[in-house]
Parts: C-alpha cells; structure tokens; sequence
C-alpha cells in the first residue's frame, strides 16, 4: 500500500461516522437493487412453476390440425419439441340428459410425454397405455347414476356432434335451446361412428389444457388404434420469445393457435407489445429512481469527505503530490467502500428477502394458490447478484467521479486557506431584519451562514430534496401499479360470490342464507346487494358516440314510445333504448358511497324521490388503441342531470323477438334524472365486462324501482376470506346440509379460485411496493443523517467560537432550528415540482398500456416532508449532542 493509500485508510478510520454512514448507504443501494431482483426472481418462479403445474408446459397449442400442417410444424427449426393428442371423437352421455354442459364425454388420446407436458395429474392409477384404457374424471356418473372407478369396464358410443347435416368442429359450442315450458332441449344430434368397451386405469385430478369448448368433459385413451378424426398439438419452441411470431407464421390454416398465456407471461413474453413498453417504462423510472437516491447518498459522502481533505489535498500538493495521486486517493476510498459496502450489501439483500419470504411465503401462496404447499421460496441467479454487484459499482463511480474532478481545480494556496466554497461579497451577508424581528440573533446568525456558504448549503438542500422525492415517487410507483394492476386485471377483491333469487327464498330466507355464510370458517366480510337487468330510453344526443360504436345500433324506440304532449309537439318523442344493470345497495352502503362522492344520500332516499346515482365507465381493451381504455357510455358531466325513462326488464321488452308495444312501454315506464356519475364502484362490485350504464338504487328504494318496471331481481352475496380454501370447503359442506330456502352449494362460485393468476399478480405488485418503500425510506434516512451530522460536525470550530462569545445551548438550539427550516421549505419548494413531474412522467408511461388517472403526489408528499424532518431533527439532536461535549479550547487551537 504507497503513502497515499495508507493516508486515506486512516482519514477514513478518523471520521468513522461518516465513512460507516457512506458503507451503509453502499449496503442499502445494493441491497435494494439485489431485493428487487430477487423478489422479482422468487416470485416469477413460483408463478411460473405453478403455472406449468396448471396451464401446462408448453409454447403453442395447434387445435384441429391438419396432416400437411403437421408435418411443417415438425420440420421446422425453431420447435424444440411437439407432442399430439388425436381426437376419438365424442360419446354421448344419457345420465346427463338434463345437464347443460356435460352431455358427452370428449374423448382423445395421450401418452407419457404429452401427459407430462400437460402437467396432467392423476388422483389414483395410471395413464393409459393402449387404445382400450381411459382415464376420466370421477365427478361424472358414466353407468347409470354410479361414479367411474379404477377397474371398471365402460361401453360407449363413439362419434360425432351433427347439426343440419354438418359436423361440428371440437370448438363448436353446446347448441341447444328451451321450449315455451322453459324446459333444456338439444338443437344438435349424435351420429355414432362406433362403439367400443374401455377398462378404467385412472381417475383425473387435472391437467394444464384449457377446453374450448362447453359440449363434453375431457377424457383421454391409449394410443394406438386408426378411429381418430383430429390431431392436436402442442409444441414448445426453441425460443419461447418468438411465440406470438411462431402464431402468425402459420396462421390462415386449418388449426386454430392458441399460446399458453399464463405460462408465457411469467417469462416475459406477451403478445401485447403496447403493455410491455409500459412496464419497462415504469421500471426504467424505477431504476433511475434507485440510482438517484442511491448517488445522491454516496456522491454527498464523497463530496463531504473532499470538502474536509481539502487542506490535506493542499498540504500534500504543496510537498509534491501531483493532482493524478489524489484524484487516485478520493478512488481509494471509493474502492474500499466499495469492497466492503457491496457484498454486504448483494448478502443483505438475499437475507431479507429470505427472511421475508420464510415468514409470508406460504401466505402468498395461499392467497395465489388456496393451498400452502410448497410457499414461495428464495430464488436467485448468478446473472441477478453480477447485476446487482455491477449497478452498485457503478453508483459509486458516479458518486466519486465528480469530486474527484473538483481536486484537478484546486490550487495548493485555496486548498490550504479550504476557503474555495466561501466567496462572501458585502451585500451578500446582509440579512433582512423581518429575519431578526421574528427569530431574533440566531436566526439572523442562520441565515448569514447560508448566504456566506450556499455551496455547502446548496448540497444540503439537494440531499433533502432528493430524500423527499424519493420517498413520494416510490409512493407514487406504489400507487400507478397498484393503479394499472387492477384497471387491467380481473381480480376481485372478494373471494366468492353466492346468488340468491329472491323469489325462491323471500327475504326472511335470503337473510338467513346470508347469516350462515357469515358463519363460514375464516370470513371476515360478507356484504350482498341486488341485482337486476331492465332497459332504459334516452335522448340520443345523451349516448356517447362511443357508447354506439361499442353495442352497436342502439334500437330506437321511435315506433313504440310515446312521450308527453308536449315532448310530440316538438318532436322529441324518438329515444334511444340501450340495456342497463341495477344494484340495489344496503342503505348504509349507499350513503358510504354517497359520501365518499361528496353528495348528501337522503335526497336519493326518500320514497317519492325520482334521483338515481349513475356509473357509465367501461373498462375494455381496444383494438384500435392497442391499450386498456375507460370509456363513458352517457354524455355529460358527473353533475349534470339527463332525464331518462326506466322501462322494463330487458328480456320481457324483446320476448320472443317480438318488441313489447307501445302500451307495455307505457305502462313499465318510470321517469327517472340520472343525477349524479360516480367515479368508482363498492369494491365488491366487478364491473370487467360490464358494457352497460350502472344505476345505483337504495334498498330504501327498491320496491318502487322493482315494481314499476316488473324486473327480475337476484342478490349476489359476496364474501370475503382470510383463507378461502378452508372457507369454501366450509361453506359448501353447509350448504349441502342446508335442507331450506333454497340453498344450494352450487351457486357458490370460487371468484379466487378463477382469478387466482390475477389476484396472484396483485399480491406479488403490493409486496414489491411496500417493500420497495420501505427501503427506499431507509436509503432518503441514511441520505439525510449522512448530509447533516457530517456538516454540523465540519462546523465545530464554528461553534465553539460562538460559544467562547457566550451563545449559550438554547440559542444554539434555536438557531439550528431556523437552519432547518431554510432547508426544509426550499426542499420542499423543489421536492413539489419534481415530484409533480414525476408523476406525469409515470402517467405518461401508464397512459400508452392502460387509461389510468393522473395520481396526485400529495399524500406521499406529505408523508416524505414529515419523515424527512423527523431525521433532520433527530440528526440534528444527535449531532449537537456531540458538539455538546466538545472542548472549547481544544476546538479553536485546531488549524
């Protein structure tokens, strides 16, 4: 080690404070970016392997395939590896004559390597090993009334689905229809090709495939044998990027290709370009956030450390240093931060989020999965720590290459007298005397020293500026992902759904099917509201020209509907019809929602009230904008009154093809002012796939409504669940006990199982979020503790000469607390613009995937200004707490 190296260990080791707050700001940076990483790491992997374990391992799925296309997709050079499946064909089955969706069995053949590319899942037995072996699921009756087991022999009809002379195709759905006793009849026929007799060698639990069509339950046979009619494949390509490239290679043939969405999209392949450019968008903003916060903290490190080797810099130059050799120094103490700093930093990364996942693993899991099994577990790569070691190396070469240019401009003769920061011009210390008035000496004193000094003062500001818009824009991530997430996301908020009929049940029994889903093991909210479907009339300048290009050509009901006299007179008798969805809410929901719209519910209330809340946003993808869109289905502001007219329920007005006349019309008609939009709905209510205007009614109300209109109303329970696996096997085994009003387990639908992908996304978002703050909070912490005690202690000969003037701790105090405040308010000057610009940056990116609103920084905002005054005083306390104890003379005898 030359003297050069060895003179900047022992500078180090003299300022331990600054040089162990620098390492920590090293151990942070990296910390931070290696706990990104891998987060993101852990999480795509377990997703990934949940999603071959239910979606299936493969790229590209070829259904209806033909010979010829077989035969290129085998020869082609990026497929990696194809396996097929061949269609037997359909067996019709007679035990489920009346049931809608499981009339046939549809039958296909496998082996070992597709069944293991399918991730297909047995419960008991084997897969089937020639033409003359089937496994099947166990839920369908095959022999009379009786369920399929291991060791059965089944006899079936083999052949096709016929309707009007023509075979349906393997995707065709159930055609079928209901006679005027309302009763299930089938529009299609069965042609049987063959009939063969099956030994059963295994019962299904699942496999990853997802069926197209709603004719038949999936059953699988041996290979072997010439009875099939269609082949379908499934391929994994060499390159799973060139998925969607691959699909529109071939499409125009005979096969219809599908990709294995939820596989692919775990690793980074999606066929939505315009959703992908949004997210690397918004991790771009987040690494260049990481990087700011993390060189502001370790450049004001370095910074500071030059400011106070400055006389050591001209001391050395003045004996022969030549500027290369100190430049070389300030690089030294960079590399042993460094060394030091970052593989504590990559370590304690890796150890958080391992503890973290240890203790909230399996709870992720089970809120994606239902199931514990497993949990999501620490998971890593070379590629990610070498990522996270190299941004880490490079923070710090930012950091100290710019002090380390400012050396090369120091003259020995400045760098002795370390007054180059200090250039004080007469009118430049003079303070306003408002200054002295309001906070006297000290605060004249305060403001002098950050007008003789603005350099030192000016980083000050930085480091606080910075803290504070650190701190907002990881809220501000936070909240547009959050945002995004669920604007382009299915994933309710509730776990299940339960539907009632009221006619069935009656009040008195729908209340207390509600009071036994309340009972359901780990519920914790179970909140219903009614629903029913009607029609509604408008003027047609009232519907929005994109509310037509969405349903089409609204019917007019210019030949039924006849208005007031006076409407005729002038010729306004022609309205708009268009479908709507009515939600009857609780009294208490309604005024819950009414007051988070800013508007008072009792005038919406009362029993001859005409007043409706109205929702008209459609959340869709379109097409033509290759993003997700918000679109609004009426013209008008939210406070802007439209009169309108609640006709009859939807299907009753156009029974039978035939539209109701015009005294049925009349005689449904309510007059109704849709009063006031709202811009959210209860978040129990879903409203993906929603086209239509959304009329929210009082149960105070519901009478009048219902009533006039002779609509068919249902209510939908919805229960949510801290673990909705125990809760669903609870809730159905009640409700299969339940002998009364109605209550039948099948009507429980498990919204967490359907959108377990999406609700798995959310949960991996919020995690990253709050852990992304969290750290971010420590890093804006270190960058102010580091700022502030390092220049309060360069200050104390400063201070001891004040006190040999006899200013005493509580003036000092005072002082040091208008000093605070210049930093504080300029901060907080420059921390409202550039967080404001930082937020219509992210909208910017979040606008080109999905129409997400503006997000004010106001609340992070407020949140970083007191967490950053909380550190600047707590360091500022700490700090004097040291000069406190500081020997007067000793401090003026320092050079």
């Amino acid at each position: 080690m030359n003297i050069f190296g060895q003179i900047t260990k022992k500078t180090m080791l003299m300022n331990k404070s600054r040089t162990i707050v620098t390492i920590i700001g090293v151990i942070l940076a990296t910390a931070m970016v290696t706990a990104v990483v891998t987060l993101g790491t852990s999480i795509q992997k377990f997703m990934y392997d949940y999603s071959v374990q239910t979606d299936g391992n493969w790229h590209v799925a070829a259904k209806g395939i033909s010979q010829e296309e077989l035969r290129d997709m085998k020869q082609d050079k990026e497929v990696k590896e194809l396996n097929v499946m061949d269609e037997a064909g359909y067996a019709k089955l007679d035990s489920q004559k009346d049931n809608v969706f499981n009339q046939y069995l549809y039958i296909q053949s496998i082996d070992e390597q597709t069944a293991d590319m399918m991730s297909m899942k047995l419960k008991e037995g084997r897969l089937p090993e020639n033409e003359n072996e089937i496994i099947l699921y166990d839920t369908i009756p095959i022999n009379g009334d009786e369920q399929a087991k291991i060791g059965d022999q089944i006899t079936l009809d083999i052949g096709d689905r016929m309707i009007e002379g023509e075979r349906l195709l393997f995707n065709a759905q159930l055609e079928y229809g209901y006679d005027e006793n309302g009763d299930f009849y089938l529009l299609e026929s069965f042609q049987p090709r063959y009939t063969h007799t099956y030994k059963v060698v295994g019962i299904l639990e699942h496999w990853g495939d997802t069926q197209l069509n709603g004719a038949g339950t999936d059953a699988f046979i041996g290979k072997g044998g010439s009875q099939k009619t269609v082949s379908n494949a499934y391929l994994c390509l060499k390159n799973p990027k060139e998925t969607f490239n691959f699909i529109q290679k071939y499409e125009g043939g005979s096969a219809a290709l599908i990709a294995n969405t939820g596989m692919l999209k775990w690793l980074g392949v999606s066929g939505n370009a315009t959703a992908m450019g949004m997210i690397n968008g918004l991790l771009t903003i987040l690494i260049i956030i990481i990087g700011v916060g993390a060189v502001s903290l370790i450049y004001n490190a370095f910074s500071i450390s030059l400011r106070e080797r400055t006389t050591q810099f001209g001391l050395l130059s003045s004996i022969g240093a030549t500027r290369k050799q100190l430049r070389r120094s300030m690089w030294y103490e960079a590399f042993w931060v460094g060394i030091i700093g970052i593989p504590i930093g990559i370590l304690s990364g890796l150890a958080g989020i391992g503890i973290t996942l240890f203790f909230i693993g399996e709870s992720l899991a089970k809120w994606i999965r239902g199931a514990a099994a497993g949990g999501i577990r620490l998971a890593t790569s070379p590629g990610a720590i070498f990522l996270a070691a190299s941004v880490a190396a490079v923070i710090i070469a930012v950091s100290v290459w710019i002090p380390a240019a400012r050396v090369k401009r120091i003259t020995p003769i400045e760098a002795i007298r370390a007054n180059k920061d200090i250039k004080v011009k007469s009118k430049e210390v003079k303070s306003p005397k408002f200054i002295r008035k309001i906070f006297g000496l000290e605060g004249m004193l305060a403001d002098k020293n950050y007008r003789r000094d603005r350099k030192k003062y000016r980083a000050t500001v930085f480091s606080l500026t910075v803290s504070i818009v650190l701190f907002t824009s990881a809220t501000l991530f936070s909240k547009y992902l959050s945002k995004t997430g669920a604007f382009m996301l299915e994933a309710p908020e509730y776990e299940f759904q339960y539907q009632i009929i009221e006619e069935e049940t009656g009040e008195e029994g729908r209340k207390e099917i509600q009071k036994l889903l309340e009972s359901g093991e780990k519920v914790t909210d179970v909140v219903s509201y009614g629903e029913f479907s009607a029609t509604i009339a408008l003027d047609p300048q009232d519907v929005s020209s994109k509310a037509e290009e969405i349903l089409g050509n609204i019917p007019s009901l210019s030949e039924y509907y006849f208005g007031t006299e006076e409407e005729e007179a002038k010729g306004e008798k022609e309205k708009s019809c268009t479908s709507i969805t009515g939600l009857i809410l609780p009294d208490e929901e309604f005024e819950k929602l009414a007051k988070d719209e800013g508007i008072d519910a009792k005038t919406y209330m009362q029993k001859e009230n005409n007043k409706v809340l109205y929702y008209d946003f459609y959340r869709h993808y379109d097409n033509k904008e290759s993003r997700y869109v918000k679109t609004e289905m009426i013209n008008g502001k939210k406070d802007d009154p439209i009169k309108a007219d609640l006709l009859m329920s939807f299907g009753k007005l156009f029974e039978n093809d035939d539209m109701a006349t015009a005294e049925q019309i009349q005689d449904s008609k309510k007059e109704i002012v849709l009063a006031h939009k709202v811009q959210k709905l209860p978040e129990y209510f879903n409203d993906w796939y929603n086209p239509f205007i959304l009329l929210l009614i009082p149960e105070s109300q519901k009478d009048t409504i219902i009533s006039s209109i002779d609509a068919d109303l249902t209510y939908s329970c919805m229960i949510k669940s801290s673990e909705y696996q125990k809760t669903y096997e609870d809730l159905c085994e009640k409700l299969e006990n339940g002998d009364q009003n109605g209550m039948v387990a099948e009507r429980l639908m498990n919204l967490a199982q359907q959108y377990e992908q999406d609700r798995g996304i959310m949960i991996a978002i919020r995690v990253l979020s709050y852990g992304f703050i969290i750290l971010i909070s420590l890093i804006a912490a270190a960058n102010v503790f580091n700022t502030i005690s390092t220049n309060i202690m360069i200050r104390k000969r400063e201070f001891a000469m004040l006190k040999s003037m006899g200013m005493g701790e509580k003036s000092m105090r005072r002082m040091m607390n208008y000093e605070c405040l210049i930093y504080g308010i300029r901060s907080i000057f420059y921390g409202v613009i550039l967080s404001v610009a930082i937020s219509f940056a992210m909208n910017y990116v979040v606008m080109t995937g999905a129409d997400v609103a503006f997000q004010h920084p106001w609340g992070g905002l407020c949140v970083a200004v007191l967490w950053v005054f909380a550190v600047v005083f707590a360091t500022m306390l700490y700090s004097m707490s040291k000069i406190k104890k500081q020997n007067i003379i000793e401090e003026l005898k320092k050079d």
